[in-house]
């Protein structure tokens, strides 16, 4: 009759349930089980406090957030100056153009035209 109890199969070859490969498992069982509870213990206990590695790290964050912010700032401002530089071109250039359509008036206006010849 086969035993089909739990942790047990018949083919796994150990005859003796009493034998060294029980006590290796037992001792592996129990070194297991300490250092769970050790784990276990030290969970609980509460870690000395460090008000100057809070106050470092603190410092740290705002001097970075300090930082990215000023550096955002200044990006911005210098594409606010490439903008206005783009703009102040921008109606350089439709100045120039509206003085090219309108003729000035002191130049002299010719007396015919002389039609394309097409």
């Amino acid at each position: 009759m086969n035993d089909q109890s739990a942790g047990w199969s018949p083919d796994s070859g150990d005859d003796d349930y009493d034998g060294e490969g029980h006590r290796l498992r037992s001792a592996l069982e129990r070194t297991l089980m300490d250092r769970a509870r050790r784990a276990a213990e030290q969970d609980r206990q509460k870690g000395p406090r460090r008000p100057l590695q809070h106050a470092i790290a603190l410092a740290a964050a705002l001097l970075l957030v300090l930082v990215i912010g000023l550096g955002f700032d200044a990006f911005l401002t210098s594409v606010q100056k490439v903008m206005r530089m783009l703009d102040a071109e921008e109606a350089r250039q439709k100045q120039q153009q509206q003085e090219q359509v309108v003729p000035d008036p002191a130049e002299p206006m010719p007396a015919y035209v002389v039609p394309d010849e097409g």
